[in-house]
């Protein structure tokens, strides 16, 4: 689960800087996805889905690793993209 979420959280970090996100724009899109992971885990993907007891994992694993990796994405493709010098 954990490699998965970090999967997300760069490529909605590398969409969000791309498509110029900013403010609760861009804040939204990175929690949708991270919700996105969330039913992933729960209802798309069996295997996980029956391997894990506790329901609190779903949503715990891999959370700050997610938004800060997410957030650094989205920082520096914003900048090397949208920032004039």
């Amino acid at each position: 689960m954990y490699y998965i979420r970090i999967a997300f959280a760069v490529i909605g970090g590398i969409i969000t800087g791309a498509l110029n996100l900013r403010d609760y724009a861009g804040l939204g899109l990175g929690i949708a996805l991270f919700l996105l992971t969330y039913l992933l885990f729960r209802y798309g993907i069996k295997s996980i889905a029956n391997a894990v007891k506790e329901t609190k994992k779903f949503y715990m694993t891999g959370i700050f690793s997610y938004f800060l990796l997410w957030y650094v994405m989205w920082v520096i493709l914003v900048n090397l993209l949208w920032m004039r010098p």
